[in-house]
């Protein structure tokens, strides 16, 4: 696209000045943007393209900028392999592996991501995992979790909704639901 302007093809410090005049917006490490244009998720995977190590698929915050575009890409740190499926815990290392199902993944412009629901799961289930604990970690998780919500438009609310009933064995599916259904009654 006409509106991305890649690190390898112009100077850093050519791009920076673009950026200080106000022409150009940094997406990634090794991409810019013309300032005002509207990318869709093709263009977010073209600017992520040279930052993603070959047979991984996107997953979390990566894949969710990647669907809503809200913000400057986050750093792509978060991957899924194929064959199995690794989350290190937030407050300790634990390590825990699942099988990445075909349906769970799609790609777009050649590389693999997550769909939109299974991101989506992915980015819930820690504060899903904090249910069961105390009251007070369990309501700082609700803004959070409302704030993705807020994110999707109806449509989608209603797509996850319906993914989350498909669901059977995964783990901590019932807290999400449980979450997902109180966030979403609040905010509809």
């Amino acid at each position: 696209m006409e509106a991305l302007f890649h690190l390898r093809d112009y100077g850093y410090e050519h791009l920076t000045e673009l950026t200080m005049d106000g022409l150009l917006s940094r997406l990634t490490e090794s991409t810019w943007v013309r300032t005002g244009a509207v990318l869709g998720p093709e263009d977010r995977i073209d600017a992520l393209r040279t930052e993603v190590p070959p047979r991984l698929v996107l997953s979390h915050s990566t894949a969710w900028w990647v669907y809503t575009g809200l913000g400057r890409a986050p750093s792509p740190l978060s991957f899924i392999t194929y064959p199995r499926r690794r989350f290190v815990d937030d407050t300790d290392a634990v390590v825990h592996e699942l099988r990445l199902s075909i349906h769970d993944r799609t790609t777009i412009n050649g590389l693999d991501i997550t769909t939109e629901d299974r991101t989506l799961y992915d980015l819930l289930l820690p504060f899903a995992r904090t249910r069961g604990q105390d009251e007070d970690r369990r309501q700082r998780a609700i803004p959070a979790v409302r704030h993705l919500v807020e994110e999707m438009p109806l449509p989608a609310r209603r797509r996850f909704s319906l993914y989350l009933e498909g669901l059977s064995r995964r783990p901590y599916i019932q807290q999400i639901r449980d979450i997902f259904a109180q966030v979403r009654a609040s905010i509809e």
